[in-house]
């Protein structure tokens, strides 16, 4: 039994159950003589109406669930004469719809990804737009092909069932490889998407690596500067999220990402701890204001390469979503790319804020 049918069920007893209750509720009122005959005529009316009620959503959910089953009854028998005539087409009907439903939940999940991940929404509009071309496509290739096996299996039912079999075995053959053409298509959609997610990945790798070794390329150069300076803050949501992704693949890069916020966190408490001193201590402000800069300049750098570690692994938490193979050349490329910058980006920036902390000198005049 479906999970629908149980609830239907469940349904069914508890509208039982009421209108019992009704029933017995009417009897014990009319046994105890409380109330007037005409006041019991107009109770019982009053009481009739949802006892209708109750009765006809009986009726309507025992049609509907006939319905379901007389339906599934059919699916299974026209499988079964598709089977029989030529098997080719009841395998290639069956991966349709696998791939019909599979699109459904994917174009689902991802409804909502566009306002969660605001760095990555043109290439999620971009996939979803070729989801649904691809989903609209297949969708009226099954709707084209099922009504000539329905057809067929109609007339296999109420005409010359031999003269139906020799003519639909031909037309088996015809509509087995119109639904292959329309899965050829829906490929095509979908490794044309896998492209642009590929392309995105290695933009955020190229990226992330600069800060290890700058480009050569001058127009390699100019790029990452363009989506460096497109990267959008990213909230407490996503960038818990992104860390949680980020475990999977390796805790220890977790946790250099955390010393990285908390490196961001204490640059911009040290900085306001000095300007409160310099506030209170204006004779010093040769050797503050510059102590302030670096510190600034260390929380500075230390946001700008946290925010190219979260566009890195957004691309590709955004890419798994859809679709991509975590075997992916892209996906392994960005995992090494993971691997050696996100400890180098943590030791430079310890290495300045040693830098700072050892940078007291003794000014003697």
């Amino acid at each position: 039994m479906t999970f629908a049918n149980f609830i239907f069920v469940v349904f069914l007893l508890l509208s039982l159950v009421v209108f019992a209750f009704l029933i017995l509720l009417m009897r014990q009122i009319k046994k105890d003589g409380r109330l007037p005959a005409e006041k019991m005529s107009t109770l019982a009316g009053v009481l009739f109406i949802p006892g209708i009620l109750i009765f006809a959503l009986i009726f309507k959910g025992i049609s509907a669930w006939r319905t379901d089953i007389q339906n599934e009854q059919n699916l299974l028998e026209v499988e079964s004469f598709i089977s029989d005539v030529y098997k080719p087409l009841a395998t290639s009907r069956q991966i349709l719809r696998s791939n019909l439903t599979n699109m459904n939940s994917l174009l689902q999940q991802v409804e909502s990804m566009e306002l969660q991940h605001i760095n990555q929404s043109d290439l999620i509009r971009r996939v979803k737009d070729q989801w649904r071309t691809a989903y609209s496509g297949l969708y009226q290739a099954y709707i084209d092909t099922d009504k000539e096996v329905r057809r067929a299996w109609i007339a296999h039912n109420t005409m010359d069932s031999e003269d139906v079999l020799g003519k639909f075995s031909q037309q088996a053959v015809l509509i087995e490889s119109q639904i292959k053409k329309a899965e050829k298509d829906y490929q095509a959609h979908i490794y044309s998407v896998q492209d642009e997610m590929v392309k995105t990945l290695d933009n955020a790798r190229l990226l992330l690596d600069a800060n290890r070794m700058q480009p050569k390329s001058k127009k390699q150069i100019v790029e990452n500067q363009a989506l460096r300076e497109s990267i959008r803050p990213f909230n407490d949501y996503a960038t818990s999220e992104l860390l949680g992704y980020l475990a999977g693949i390796d805790a220890r890069l977790e946790k250099d990402v955390l010393n990285l916020q908390e490196l961001i966190r204490l640059a911009g408490q040290q900085t306001a701890i000095l300007k409160d001193h310099l506030y209170k201590n204006p004779d010093l402000e040769k050797p503050l204001t510059k102590i302030i800069g670096d510190w600034k300049v260390l929380e500075g750098n230390s946001k700008a390469s946290l925010e190219q570690i979260l566009y890195a692994i957004e691309a590709e938490f955004v890419a798994r979503k859809l679709g991509l193979s975590p075997n992916s050349p892209a996906i392994n490329a960005m995992h090494k790319s993971l691997l050696v910058n996100i400890p180098e980006i943590l030791g430079k920036g310890l290495k300045q804020r040693k830098v700072i902390d050892q940078s007291y000198k003794i000014n003697r005049t």
